[in-house]
């Protein structure tokens, strides 16, 4: 089931990439818009949205990954939260980011 879902949010991703659709907004990050957003439900739930903004504003983290993942995730009718914090450490991987 996990393997089918990274699967998935993977193959999205590059769909999503791949076709230009991901925008990226001028304004800055709002840690907790994305919570309510990503309906999450945990203190470390939070605390992955926290640690994600902040590695934004430092420049570690791109921008523009950040905000087409949650862009993505956030489409989903179910676990949100989830399809962001994978899809955002598979693609951050594969930049050589680790999260």
């Amino acid at each position: 089931m996990c393997r089918t879902l990274v699967s998935i949010t993977v193959s999205l991703i590059l769909l999503l990439t791949a076709s230009g659709r991901i925008a990226v907004a001028q304004q800055p990050l709002d840690a907790d818009a994305m919570r309510a957003a990503l309906r999450t439900a945990a203190p470390e739930e939070d605390g992955f949205v926290d640690d994600v903004v902040g590695l934004v504003e430092a420049g570690r983290l791109p921008r523009g990954l950040v905000e087409g993942t949650f862009q993505w995730a956030r489409r989903k009718s179910r676990h949100r939260f989830q399809y962001f914090r994978t899809a955002l450490i598979v693609r951050a991987a594969r930049i050589g980011i680790r999260l």
